[in-house]
């Protein structure tokens, strides 16, 4: 495996030695607009991004296009919703860049959960953390101008220069037009 998983990992559970966990992920190559997950399919693993950029979104009833995440290198991507409670996924998740990726499966999870408890520390975490995040993201949609978010994106440069306008607007929340406006003020 990679320096960049072991690292991941790391952050985690740190002083446990990983590679009954490593051991676990396997790799798995995407190429750019591939879908590697869409409404309907089977969402039972977690997805390390070694390498790639991925946005994960759904259709609102009028057909358009609504982006809820992106993902990066160095990050997870599932569709967390279809992984913690049906394992069927509910939102599509594409590769807006050719992807490595290293993937775990919830039952290779479950198994070394069961056979090394310690290891359930990662689980609990990361969970956590990533319930934090899409509760920071919903705060900040209601209690936040659009300005302001884009103010938050701009820290995150991954994002920035990977990402067309129509997708960074859509998960903004505002239309392109919007956005562009918002550009031309803040320079």
């Amino acid at each position: 495996m990679t320096s960049q998983l072991e690292a991941f990992l790391s952050y985690y559970i740190p002083d446990l030695d990983l590679n009954p966990l490593l051991e676990k992920f396997s790799e798995k190559k995407i190429k750019k607009s591939q879908l590697l997950l869409k409404p309907g399919m089977k969402c039972n693993y977690l997805a390390f991004i070694q390498e790639g950029v991925f946005k994960v979104y759904y259709f609102d009833l009028n057909g358009k296009e609504i982006v809820t995440w992106f993902s990066y290198s160095d990050m997870v991507i599932t569709d967390l919703l279809g992984f913690y409670t049906s394992g069927v996924a509910r939102f599509y998740v594409e590769a807006m860049e050719d992807s490595l990726l290293y993937k775990i499966s919830r039952e290779n999870l479950a198994s070394i959960y069961s056979k090394r408890p310690v290891y359930r520390k990662f689980g609990q975490l990361f969970a956590e953390e990533a319930l934090t995040m899409l509760m920071q993201r919903t705060m900040s949609l209601h209690t936040k101008s659009a300005e302001e978010r884009y103010k938050e994106l701009l820290q995150v440069p991954e994002l920035m220069h990977k990402i067309p306008l129509k997708y960074l607007a859509s998960y903004l929340g505002i239309t392109d037009t919007s956005l562009s406006r918002i550009r031309k003020n803040i320079r």
